[in-house]
């Protein structure tokens, strides 16, 4: 089975220089075919494969900023590293491609229109023939195929993971702060920097019978994570078939095309715990809003037909021809462990909601 380099690309943006294992880079460039369609249906295409992971990228990001529902004291500190781990629900999937609204450029074979998501099963989806096409002066439509190819596979795993380092500081009046950050950090083809910042504030020393209840908390928890990504590596080039001019034939005239992913992602949570000698458990409610943005930077070639005769191919450049939007939210119940030893901690949370996501980490500080 052939590996995808849209699979690829979706895998790397979210998690370069992290040492997560990579599909094989002999792959058939997906991007380069979507984008031989016209603009809007190439970015139908591309949008309803990877939303999933769009939103589950963004679910992610906003797990993991507390271990219970105690704000630190003033000047108490811990350094936490973590991972989360976002699951798809069935419906993320598979998409229906005859649902997209797609153009008569593009012609799907097959029995079946159902294709595979980037969470869906390893394995081609239906093939999609894509048409140039253009009327002459009488009105006379020609239409010419310039590109076949299946729908990408899945990843065949409906689980994102990502890790995040986050540093946490106690404040005046049971208010913590923690900030996350990542320096733009180049591997290979890909490139990432992430950047947050959350806010915990004690809310027991306003309700008079609560705060009598010893080993106690409760808190309100608001944070917002930034993660910018891209990846390099993708070479779109016309075919000769195009009939491509001399410059659009030179070396480098298409060079600086990319794939770049910006998610923005923010949380908010009400969380009460309760602590018993080394062990605090915690339990609340969470609402999480997710955003992620893809664009496909630079300039490509896509295939048209000339109104006169004789009706030949050209090469038309657009420059980004792909930028979809993927947003999400959701609200949730979440509950966790945290097991506290000296200056160690280990801990672990889950959150039910339509993307559940696991949370188990360790921490060092003194808290």
């Amino acid at each position: 089975m052939r590996k995808s380099l849209l699979k690829k690309v979706l895998w790397a943006l979210p998690v370069v220089g992290l040492f997560l294992a990579l599909p094989s880079a002999q792959a058939q460039d997906e991007v380069g075919d979507f984008i031989r369609a016209n603009q809007s249906d190439a970015n139908k295409l591309i949008k309803a494969y990877a939303d999933p992971v769009g939103k589950a990228l963004g679910h992610s990001l906003n797990g993991g900023w507390f271990n219970s529902g105690k704000a630190m004291g003033l000047g108490r500190f811990d350094i936490r590293i973590f991972g989360t781990a976002t699951f798809a629900p069935d419906e993320a999937k598979t998409f229906d491609l005859a649902t997209l609204g797609l153009s008569d450029q593009v012609v799907v074979s097959g029995k079946s229109t159902t294709a595979p998501t980037f969470f869906g099963r390893d394995e081609d989806g239906p093939e999609l023939t894509i048409y140039a096409k253009t009327r002459t002066p009488a009105g006379v439509e020609i239409k010419q195929e310039v590109a076949s190819f299946n729908s990408p596979p899945g990843s065949g795993i409906d689980i994102l993971p990502f890790p995040i380092a986050q540093l946490s500081v106690g404040l005046i009046k049971d208010t913590e702060i923690a900030v996350r950050f990542v320096p733009n950090t180049k591997f290979d083809d890909f490139e990432a920097g992430l950047w947050g910042v959350g806010l915990k504030h004690g809310i027991k020393q306003w309700i008079p019978v609560l705060s009598k209840v010893p080993g106690f908390d409760i808190t309100v928890f608001g944070g917002y994570t930034n993660l910018k990504s891209a990846y390099r590596g993708i070479e779109v080039t016309p075919e000769a078939a195009d009939n491509p001019s001399a410059a659009q034939s030179a070396p480098g005239y298409y060079d600086g095309q990319g794939i770049e992913l910006t998610t923005k992602a923010w949380t908010a949570s009400l969380v009460a715990s309760k602590t018993l000698s080394v062990i605090t458990g915690y339990a609340g409610m969470k609402y999480s809003n997710v955003q992620t943005d893809l664009t496909a930077v630079g300039r490509y070639p896509v295939p048209s037909i000339r109104s006169t005769p004789p009706y030949q191919r050209y090469v038309e450049d657009i420059t980004e021809p792909i930028d979809v939007s993927m947003k999400d939210s959701q609200f949730g119940l979440n509950a966790g462990l945290r097991l506290k030893l000296a200056f160690f901690s280990i801990y672990g949370e889950y959150t039910f909601a339509k993307y559940s996501t696991a949370m188990a980490g360790i921490g060092f500080g003194w808290n």
